[in-house]
């Protein structure tokens, strides 16, 4: 292996393992609502999330295109459209 090689090879190993948190970054900054979202998810962490009036605590299991998957305290499975979602707080 040429001295090259050696030193090459790790620096494009961590931009390769680097290019999905660049992602996950930039569409945080498009869609910070989804963004708060799938950090409920990864970090299982509850969020409240506010619907037409209403505050709904929960931690969330799923995000997808057009809905959100959640669970709480009271109910196994909670889905919610996505478009329905006024607002979300969370304390990470």
């Amino acid at each position: 292996m040429s001295r090259n090689t050696r030193f090459l090879a790790p620096l494009l190993l961590s931009v390769l393992l680097a290019g999905p948190v660049i992602a996950s970054e930039a569409a945080a900054e498009k869609d910070p609502l989804r963004a708060v979202l799938l950090e409920s998810k990864e970090k299982n962490r509850g969020v409240a999330i506010h619907a037409n009036g209403v505050s709904i605590n929960a931690v969330v299991v799923s995000v997808d295109e057009r809905h959100v998957v959640a669970r709480s305290q009271q109910s196994s499975r909670i889905v919610i459209r996505l478009d329905r979602i006024d607002g979300v707080s969370a304390f990470f």
